[in-house]
């Protein structure tokens, strides 16, 4: 027989004896889900993770604008109702001298000698009719228009999620006073790891969110009217980020180019220093030049006049954005990531043709070079760089582990612990010896210990890049750039990448801790109830006891009547 309550499930095999009753009871809590979010990756507590926005604008619900008119009325009276006309008129008496009596006055009167109403003109009902005339059009509309101001920071949150089943095989004789074991598993099912890097951003976005439907009415003298029922109207639901900033930069117009890029961005902290080596046109001076952050000319041999350079070396310094997530159905959940943080890239061909005497692969023509206002064009049939990479690693690992809080409904005796209590707590599956002198509800509620491991290091590997015929243009003012137009080559065309080769990363770790993470949910198990052996059932074990008896007594009778409906002789 199986029993359900509750998210457990007991399972209950018995067998009826004439001697004793015994019950192997199988307890089994169904899945139990924790979950953990905006805790610090970097020890135990919450994260400072906090994000807000304010809008500006317009928002408007169900409203109905209206083109054109209806005239007239549904049931115009055209001719009023009249009601009867009636006038008095009176009826005189008539004289007629028919003595019959002795009288000074002789003869009788005939006629009523009164007035009465006369009707001259009957009641008429009002004549209506349908006068509505036109055409009429409903917009009805929803909608929010305007800009949306915002900001969000995270100094390094982890989103955790564990899912486990608790079981356990309950006693089925327990002798008062008598230790006995509850043998307990549990079997984890899976987790999940989420985490980000210290993290910080503002915004200004512009929001349109339209939505509504239309519906038109024609209507025609003494016709009545159509509708046309309603249509909806599209959809329009726009965030454009107009303006956005991060540690590494200050984008305009954000994810509105084709690629997804930004239309402008000026770098911040994701700097590159470039070094270049050329020559002037006129007149020919032969010189190096070094540029800094936003295109500025940092240091410069060369006169401010039209040049043709060469690339010979790129540094670049980045913020790192590291995000992770893992899943798994052991333990522990790991989940990694790694972003770069310096690149020092030589650009080989460059080299060549400066030092070595080789034709140029690939020239930079400098237009205009003063002060702050800069326009360049480059064009490489070949570009080779090749350098090392200096980057961040985070390798992180979740390991959680069942607990259980457990109530006893009556103070029992704890195996390791003296006198009475009230509760234990501890491993879920590894549950001490009880002893109890009366029946006993016990009642789990289920909660996580976790452990999470920050592992933080640094990889250095070398990195080589290759490509054919690559072409890009770059205008700036004040290190704004207002021209720029990202390197087109071959090999973007072909979608074939550009690595050449990439050796395999040397790695190093300089930080490294492991803390308790918290944060989680508590769950309530279902109760099971435990009896001394001897003592008076419960009403529904007695109710079971009851039903197998009489099964017992009925399936006798049934047999003793087969036998006396038997022929004599059989």
């Amino acid at each position: 027989m199986i029993l359900k309550f509750g998210m457990a499930t007991v399972a209950i095999a018995s067998t009826i004896m004439f001697s004793n009753t015994h019950a192997a009871v199988m307890y089994d809590s169904g899945a139990l889900a924790f979950a953990s979010s905006g805790q610090s990756m970097w020890d135990s507590g919450g994260a400072f993770r906090k994000e807000d926005s304010v809008f500006l604008g317009s928002t408007w619900t169900n409203k109905t604008a209206t083109i054109g008119g209806i005239a007239g009325n549904a049931n115009e009276v055209v001719i009023p109702a009249i009601g009867a006309i009636t006038v008095p008129i009176y009826e005189p008496r008539i004289w007629v001298p028919t003595p019959t009596w002795s009288n000074p006055l002789k003869g009788y009167f005939t006629g009523c000698g009164c007035t009465k109403n006369v009707t001259i003109k009957p009641a008429t009902n009002a004549v209506t009719v349908d006068t509505r005339t036109g055409a009429q059009l409903n917009v009805h509309t929803s909608g929010k228009v305007g800009l949306e101001f915002g900001y969000s920071i995270d100094s390094g949150s982890v989103d955790t999620t564990a899912t486990f089943q608790a079981m356990a095989e309950l006693p089925d004789t327990i002798q008062a006073a008598e230790f006995f074991s509850i043998n307990t598993d549990s079997i984890f099912a899976k987790g999940t790891i989420e985490t980000q890097s210290p993290k910080a951003e503002a915004y200004i976005s512009a929001i349109m969110q339209l939505s509504g439907s239309i519906d038109a009415q024609a209507c025609a003298l003494t016709f009545g009217c159509a509708n046309s029922g309603s249509v909806a109207l599209p959809t329009v639901n726009m965030d454009q980020r107009i303006l956005s900033i991060d540690p590494s930069s200050l984008k305009i117009l954000d994810g509105i180019m084709p690629s997804g890029e930004a239309f402008a961005e000026v770098p911040i902290l994701n700097q590159s220093l470039v070094l270049e080596g050329g020559a002037t046109v006129a007149p020919p001076v032969v010189g190096f030049k070094l540029t800094g952050p936003g295109g500025l000319t940092l240091a410069t041999s060369l006169p401010p006049t039209p040049a043709v350079s060469v690339d010979l070396a790129e540094l670049t310094v980045f913020v790192p954005d590291i995000a992770t997530n893992g899943t798994g159905s052991g333990v522990p959940v790991t989940s990694s990531g790694r972003d770069d943080l310096l690149s020092a890239q030589f650009d080989i061909d460059g080299a060549a043709t400066l030092f070595g005497g080789l034709p140029p692969a690939g020239l930079n023509f400098d237009l205009i070079d003063a002060g702050p206002f800069k326009l360049s064009v480059s064009f490489d049939l070949i570009d080779v760089d090749a350098g090392p990479v200096l980057g961040v690693t985070q390798d992180f690992e979740f390991e959680p582990t069942l607990m259980a809080d457990i109530q006893f409904s009556n103070p029992v005796e704890i195996a390791g612990l003296a006198g009475l209590h009230d509760s234990w707590s501890g491993l879920w599956s590894d549950l001490p010896e009880f002893a109890i002198t009366d029946t006993t509800t016990f009642t789990p509620t289920f909660w996580l210990d976790a452990l999470l491991k920050n592992d933080m290091g640094l990889d250095l590997g070398l990195v080589g890049t290759l490509d054919l015929l690559k072409l890009g243009a770059t205008g700036s003012i004040g290190g704004v750039d207002i021209l720029n137009f990202n390197t087109l080559s071959l090999n973007n065309l072909l979608g074939i990448g550009n690595t050449l080769f990439e050796t395999p990363k040397v790695g190093f770790s300089v930080y490294d801790t492991t803390f308790k993470l918290g944060g989680f949910n508590r769950l309530a198990g279902t109760p099971f109830t435990l009896s001394v052996d001897g003592q008076v059932p419960e009403p529904g074990t007695v109710g079971l006891l009851l039903a197998g008896l009489l099964a017992v007594q009925l399936g006798r009778r049934r047999r003793a009547k087969a036998r006396n409906l038997e022929p004599l002789g059989g």
